[in-house]
């Protein structure tokens, strides 16, 4: 039950999008060529993750409570697209 009302509850783009990976990827070619520029505890991974996960549990947390998807948004109205 709950893996399918996650599959139906909707994120904006900035919640939960590419944006993940790509980071993670960028990570990982840092990693490569500076392999000092990413030596911390496990500990400060983990609070990242925790940290930048927040957006979309709190989405998902406000699309189960209240049993309806967020509200959906024109895109052609947001203001960056009249540039």
């Amino acid at each position: 039950m709950i893996y399918g009302n996650f599959k139906n509850t909707t994120f904006t783009q900035s919640t939960l999008n590419f944006n993940a990976g790509v980071g993670f990827f960028i990570a990982l070619i840092m990693r490569y060529f500076y392999p000092e520029s990413l030596i911390a505890e496990w500990y400060w991974y983990l609070f990242g993750m925790l940290i930048f996960s927040i957006p979309g549990l709190i989405s998902s947390y406000k699309q189960y409570k209240s049993g309806y998807s967020l509200e959906q948004v024109k895109l052609t109205t947001r203001p960056f697209r009249t540039f």
